[in-house]
């Protein structure tokens, strides 16, 4: 009898080890930011730097998505048939494809930050906020204003705010 309840506490301690991470109980979100002021300086920053790593590190990684975000969305029902691999490489590939491309035209050129904002949907979710189409107006080296979409999007969560991912489409 003993021997047994041993195993079934073993394996509810296993079950209890492989469920994904409820988002109260996931770690914070790394590299966030008070402000979105805040968030497009450390983008231009490492960008003038052509810092890519940097770059890599403001955006969602595949643990933040994964305990942060994808519980929340729909995407991730399970009659929606979608695997989080399939979401996450998906998002991953894109936002890396649109990085490499702003880096490209963008990167070691010194701007100076002007302003941000977002003119997309704002979208409200159990416990975060995703601000869409980021821009950010920078001055380049003879001053004049650049309107620039350097990141798709941003997260906002307990007041911090986070690069969702680099898609700018």
């Amino acid at each position: 009898m003993l021997r047994r309840l041993g195993v079934v506490v073993v394996a509810m301690a296993m079950a209890a080890c492989t469920q994904p991470a409820s988002p109260s109980s996931a770690a914070p979100l790394g590299h966030t930011f008070d402000s979105p002021e805040a968030l497009a300086q450390a983008v231009l920053t490492r960008l003038a730097q052509s810092d890519v790593a940097g770059l890599r590190a403001l955006a969602l990684s595949e643990q933040e998505f994964k305990d942060h975000v994808w519980p929340e969305l729909d995407t991730s029902r399970p009659e929606r048939n979608v695997p989080f691999d399939y979401a996450w490489g998906q998002m991953k590939q894109r936002s890396d494809g649109s990085l490499g491309a702003t880096v490209s035209r963008y990167g070691g050129k010194p701007l100076r930050f002007v302003r941000t904002r977002f003119t997309g949907a704002t979208t409200q979710y159990a416990s975060f906020v995703v601000m869409r189409e980021s821009e950010i107006v920078a001055a380049d080296e003879n001053g004049r204003d650049l309107v620039l979409q350097l990141f798709g999007s941003a997260l906002v969560k307990d007041g911090r705010y986070k690069v969702f991912s680099f898609v700018v489409d």
